[in-house]
């Protein structure tokens, strides 16, 4: 897999046992308890014909680095817990900002992009200067300035975004951290994951 925006996606915490779980969940369901464990794909089984709702009992944690453009569109997944660093109380000390690899398709597009980033940093810092918050500030800083989220997904609300965003429609950023995702919960939990 390409690591084209520089995205890292780390699995923080996972439901134990969450497999086990999710099949007492669903044989609840259909009273068959007796019968937990022995049939190996019970649980694609069930997500095959749309029973979904025992997923929901076990959950996922991330730690996620990228760009704001990307964590705007990842935290309108609202069925999710996120704690993103914030801009309004720290200060950006450096420089850090995604340059979409899109740009060398275009004759000079890095060049004025990164004189755009440079601007863009300078009058951060000349507003700080001037006395004005971080809060106040930030407001001239672009939507590419790297940034970390921790993000809790239950294991249904994971396989939708790793549907929706893990396909050549994706803004190709958050597509990166889709399949990260999906590479991770196939490892840890591929009676779920299996088939995505």
């Amino acid at each position: 897999m390409s690591d084209e925006y520089g995205v890292d996606v780390r699995l923080l915490a996972i439901t134990p046992d969450a497999e086990r779980l999710i099949e007492s969940a669903g044989r609840l369901c259909w009273n068959t308890q007796e019968k937990t464990g022995t049939v190996p794909d019970r649980i694609q089984a069930w997500l095959e014909i749309g029973h979904e709702s025992m997923i929901e009992h076990a959950c996922a944690t991330f730690s996620i680095r990228g760009s704001r453009a990307m964590t705007h569109e990842l935290v309108r997944h609202r069925l999710a817990s996120y704690s993103q660093r914030s801009q309004r109380y720290v200060r950006e000390s450096d420089e850090s900002y995604v340059a979409p690899p899109e740009l060398a398709g275009c004759d000079g597009a890095v060049d004025v992009y990164h004189h755009a980033m440079s601007h863009a940093w300078q009058a951060y810092r000349e507003l700080l200067k001037c006395g004005l918050k971080p809060e106040i500030a930030r407001y001239v800083l672009p939507n590419s300035c790297y940034t970390e989220i921790i993000c809790t997904w239950n294991f249904r609300e994971l396989r939708h975004i790793i549907r929706l965003r893990a396909t050549p429609r994706a803004l190709p950023e958050i597509r990166e951290v889709a399949l990260r995702l999906r590479d991770i919960m196939k490892e840890r939990a591929p009676q779920v994951f299996a088939d995505l």
